[in-house]
């Protein structure tokens, strides 16, 4: 195993720099092979929809990735949820380095960038085939809003700040939030 401490660096990048593509196709591959079997998803949609405009300073986001050289280790975005409100999303680690632990140093990044940018609060999700995610924002201090025995989206929370309250869901995720199943035949 590599010290991948010493010789990484992380960069803000625009979502279709070409060193960030291999990210983002893993990440289809990934959903479709978690969410393929259910009518109505489309992995593709769910990575590439909305990318080029929601991760980028002007709408209060980023892109982040954690490179050693121009390899990419690991990824995520931050997003402009509601208000002081931010959302994580594309939250991926490079399957040649798993369990390196690459994926909370993304963790802590993107805390520290979503709190540059002014959010208070964090907001995610992650879908009912992913416990290894479970287990990360777990360890990480995030809360979860979800019964563990249903197929649903797993909703999580966590304060940026000390003395903010991330106990409960946002009113908007409250509203929005839905049935795993249903999600998917919602979708076009």
């Amino acid at each position: 195993m590599t010290d991948t401490q010493t010789t990484t660096r992380f960069e803000i990048v625009n979502t279709f720099d070409e060193r960030v593509i291999p990210v983002l196709e893993d990440l289809v591959r990934e959903y479709h092979d978690r969410y393929g079997d259910l009518g109505g998803h489309d992995s593709r949609e769910e990575v590439y929809g909305g990318a080029k405009d929601q991760f980028t300073e002007a709408a209060r986001g980023a892109f982040l990735v954690l490179f050693d050289a121009n390899t990419p280790l690991a990824a995520g975005a931050v997003r402009a949820y509601d208000g002081d409100i931010c959302e994580f999303k594309k939250i991926w680690s490079n399957p040649a380095h798993r369990g390196e632990r690459l994926a909370t140093r993304l963790l802590a990044q993107l805390e520290e960038e979503a709190r540059r940018l002014g959010y208070r609060q964090v907001f995610l999700t992650t879908g009912p085939r992913q416990p290894e995610a479970d287990r990360l924002y777990a360890r990480n201090g995030y809360t979860a809003h979800f019964d563990p025995d249903a197929f649903t989206v797993h909703p999580y929370t966590k304060a940026l700040v000390e003395g903010e309250d991330a106990s409960q869901l946002p009113a908007r995720a409250v509203r929005d939030l839905v049935d795993f199943g249903e999600l998917i035949a919602r979708k076009p």
